[in-house]
């Protein structure tokens, strides 16, 4: 228990030593940036509203110009003027050097809404009771999408206290009545850029996954998503547990994404998935399961012989909760073994529980290890039973490919002194992976000359060219991924591949391409044959 005082104590003492205590004014803010002056009230973790403070900042932007672009990226950075104060009553007589990590949001208005997440690194000296916290500086980026005037404005910060055995979190946000004047304005030209969409549920629950749709990002970028507040700012991907969002070729957006299921109360959010230019985002209400009665548990059946399986199921418990199954003797003692599962976003489970001991009487199920959310039914052991284990064996299959035919036609072109370019299609190629195995594979494709019907005249093999498409079948387990547009030629040019990813491969998969030829400008009149060749390896 000692030890358990001192963390506690410690958590207390970084919570205190980050209360507001008045603040040191420093120097005019630089060139080519504003000065903001107003009053934050803050809020700690543990001891609750801690005072308000002068907050005093300005906020530069760069590269600096008198006009920017509509496709311009610009760095914002956020200077403190003044600093907390370290309370001189602070149980931690010091905080550490290096041990506070500063964010901000900047609101962006006008021409364009959007917001900026900003993030300090965690170097400062350290700061005695009493003394100012020198925390670092803040930078955050910001595309320009909208041409018009664009107006920066500060929203609120945050500074979080790590000493290694607690952290500590501080929001700052302008008090009552205040409303943080204009940092920065931006002039900015240029058409309306093409900004993402995207799409989603309206209402979701903490834990619940959702599929997500959108179109206008960056082609086969790598998405990144995370939870904002409404307004798009305090973004926080900690509070999305996992998605498995892509973008494929054509910039479009598909996927599902796994609410966090635990620090999410009830209210408005915005999901932000970013591809690492653009960012677009959907807003929707998450409203937390709140039990509307006692918890309830069940088994299918409540007698029969060891062995037997107890397919156990309730409602009304917490929302994401571990839930432990286990046995009881006659004298409500616990026998092994504990069957543990989650409850669903909306409080419900099942689980599947063996009975594997003759002195079963009871089976109880519970949050956690917490014994009074417990619910228990009785089970009476009856007769006996045998077991006989069901099995098969999976041999590896063959990785095989179809084409649905073998002619590439581009028919006649006339010749009339310069070059043309005319478009066939690929006849479509079936790629079958049926091994079974953490393997990959790549489809090929080499090209001949095309030669003319008296073996002289050429049309050389550069002048094809492909945009493969490639996509898989429904059930199967690999992503493909198309291979890169470009010129055909005697050297293999990938249509489509698949990548070993540690994971079990296979599937179905079609490989399409637009073919082009550019014919010459002049050349012997008649028939011109060359071969493609698909390799599957």
């Amino acid at each position: 228990m000692q030890g358990r005082r001192t963390v506690r104590a410690s958590a207390a003492a970084v919570a205190a030593s980050l209360g507001v205590v008045g603040a040191v004014v420093l120097s005019a803010p630089a060139a080519h940036a504003a000065e903001v002056d107003y009053t934050s009230a803050c809020k700690n973790d543990f001891l609750g509203p801690v005072g308000e403070t002068a907050t005093k900042i300005d906020i530069s932007v760069s590269p600096v110009k008198a006009t920017y672009s509509v496709g311009d990226t610009v760095t914002v950075t956020w200077k403190w003027l003044a600093y907390n104060n370290v309370p001189a009553n602070s149980p931690m007589t010091t905080i550490p050097a290096n041990s506070t990590t500063p964010y901000g949001d900047i609101i962006v208005s006008g021409a364009q809404t959007d917001a900026v997440a900003l993030e300090g690194p965690a170097q400062h000296p350290a700061a005695d009771a009493g003394t100012p916290l020198k925390v670092a500086d803040m930078i955050g980026t910001l595309r320009l999408t909208s041409p018009g005037t664009v107006t920066l404005a500060p929203k609120g910060y945050k500074t979080v206290t790590d000493v290694g055995i607690a952290k500590s979190t501080t929001l700052c946000d302008p008090a009552a009545g205040q409303v943080p004047g204009i940092a920065a304005t931006l002039a900015v030209e240029g058409q309306q850029s093409t900004e993402p969409v995207l799409d989603g549920p309206s209402d979701s629950m903490p834990g619940l996954t959702i599929d997500l749709t959108g179109h206008d990002f960056a082609p086969n970028a790598t998405p990144q998503v995370s939870l904002c507040a409404a307004d798009g700012s305090a973004c926080d991907a900690a509070k999305i547990a996992g998605n498995t969002l892509v973008i494929d070729g054509q910039g479009k957006l598909s996927g599902k994404a796994t609410i966090a299921g635990l620090g999410i109360p009830t209210g408005s959010y915005a999901v932000r998935v970013s591809d690492g230019t653009k960012s677009a985002t959907h807003v929707m209400t998450i409203t937390k399961f709140v039990p509307s009665g006692p918890h309830t548990a069940i088994g299918n059946v409540t007698s029969g012989p060891i062995g037997t399986v107890v397919h156990v199921t309730g409602e009304n418990w917490d929302a994401n909760a571990e839930i432990a199954v286990l046995a009881l003797d006659s004298d409500d003692f616990w026998l092994a073994p504990v069957v543990s599962v989650k409850a669903t976003p909306d409080g419900k489970f099942a689980a599947d529980f063996t009975i594997d001991n003759e002195w079963v009487r009871k089976i109880q199920v519970m949050q956690g290890g917490n014994e009074d959310t417990a619910v228990r039914f009785p089970f009476t052991i009856t007769g006996s039973a045998v077991q006989q284990n069901a099995s098969v064996t999976l041999a590896p299959g063959a990785l095989s490919m179809a084409q649905a035919g073998d002619g590439l036609d581009f028919g006649t072109v006339t010749l009339n002194g310069e070059a043309q370019t005319v478009k066939a299609n690929l006849n479509q190629v079936t790629v079958l992976d049926a091994r079974g195995g953490n393997l990959g594979w790549s489809l090929t494709g080499s090209m001949t000359d095309l030669v003319a019907a008296n073996g002289t005249d050429k049309i050389p093999a550069g002048n094809l060219a492909w945009t493969p498409s490639c996509a898989a079948g429904a059930g199967s387990l690999s992503t493909v991924a198309s291979g890169t547009a470009g010129a055909l030629g005697q050297t293999p040019s990938t249509l489509c591949s698949v990548t070993a990813d540690g994971k079990t491969s296979g599937g179905n998969f079609t490989a399409e391409a637009e073919v082009s030829l550019t014919t010459p400008k002049f050349g012997a009149a008649g028939s011109y044959t060359g071969t493609l060749t698909l390799t599957l390896i």
